[in-house]
This record gives structure tokens, C-alpha cells and sequence, in this order.
């Protein structure tokens, strides 16, 4: 094994990452978070401290604002020690239609919901990391079928919706810096 490898013995990344003295938190968007349910029970509860409102959820048009300004307060919270900081966001979920002004969702109102969650998000790790490195892993849970193939959805196994965005990189302030890049320069 590479000595670069995290190691550890835990059933899972949250509690291994638990035992390295990191604090787990998560900021629910969809209501697989919402606690209302068992369903909505078990991805919370893998967090050691979990958070989820209506305001977070797609139906409400900023709600990646009102999710990025959250987990801002949360990570405030715990300067100074390691954090996994983990946002579930939920505008490029049903119902995005608003984002156009429409009343149905399509692939262009999915589109306009990734531009609007984009500058939020970007918004979070220009914060983040303007004073200490983070490990930022973004990418979807899945992704949805507008008529490929005949098929609408996210219920099937079809490749627009199990081949999903991922990006992975390690944002330093020094090494920013050093390459004469400021964070409003920076674009995730």
C-alpha cells in the first residue's frame, strides 16, 4: 500500500474518518435527509452531526444559497478542526422547471439549476478555502433521462443516468498563491 493511502479500520469512510478525529456533518438538500421518515433516517444518521430544512430542498428556487450559507455557519463552527463537510444539493433534482419559469422539469431547466447551484457552490470553496486546504469531491448521485432512448427519468439503468459528473482536487491557499492565482480566480 502506498504510504499516501488513508487507512483505517471502520465499517465505513464517516466513522473511519470519526476515528482520525475528523467531525462528520452533512447538509441535506433532498428528503432522503429529512429525518421524516425512516428512509430519510438512515443517511443522516451515519453523520455526527446532520442538518436538513425545507428551505433546502429543490422545490424552494434558492435553496443552494440557503444551503451554502449553512454549511458556511457549520464549518465556522468547527475551525480548527478536521471537518468532513458534506452538501447535498438539491436544485438539479425534480422540480427545476422553475428555474425557466416553467412548470415542467426538462434538460435545459436542469441546466439552468447546475448554472444557479454553480455559483453558490463556488461561492462555498472560494470561503472554504481562502485560509486552509480542503479535499473538494463533487459529483451527482445520478442523472436523468429528457427522451434518450425514449426513456424520462431516474428509476432506470439506462447511461444518462448512471453515468454521473466527478471532480476531485486538492484547493491550497499557498499553492494558489504561488501560482499568482487569487480565489476569485479560482473556478471550481
Amino acid at each position: 500500500m502506498a504510504p499516501s493511502t488513508f487507512v483505517f479500520d471502520a465499517p465505513n469512510l464517516l466513522e473511519g474518518l470519526a476515528h482520525h478525529g475528523y467531525r462528520t456533518v452533512c447538509v441535506g438538500g433532498v428528503t432522503y435527509f429529512s429525518r421524516e421518515t425512516p428512509l430519510g433516517s438512515v443517511l443522516p444518521s451515519m453523520f455526527q452531526q446532520d442538518h436538513w430544512r425545507p428551505e433546502f430542498c429543490s422545490p424552494e428556487a434558492d435553496s443552494t444559497r440557503h444551503q451554502v450559507d449553512h454549511a458556511l455557519t457549520v464549518a465556522d463552527t468547527h475551525t480548527g478542526q478536521p471537518l468532513f463537510l458534506f452538501v447535498n444539493v438539491s436544485a438539479t433534482h425534480v422540480p427545476h422547471g422553475h428555474y425557466l419559469g416553467d412548470s415542467t422539469d426538462s434538460a435545459a431547466s436542469q441546466q439552468a439549476a447546475l448554472a444557479y447551484a454553480d455559483t453558490h457552490l463556488g461561492r462555498l470553496i472560494r470561503t472554504l478555502t481562502r485560509k486552509q486546504p480542503w479535499l473538494i469531491i463533487m459529483c451527482a448521485d445520478h442523472g436523468d433521462a429528457f427522451g434518450e432512448d425514449g426513456y424520462r427519468g431516474r428509476g432506470i439503468a439506462h447511461p444518462t443516468v448512471l453515468n454521473v459528473p466527478y471532480a476531485v482536487w486538492h484547493a491550497q491557499p499557498a499553492t494558489l498563491a504561488a501560482h499568482g492565482r487569487t480565489q476569485q480566480q479560482l473556478r471550481p
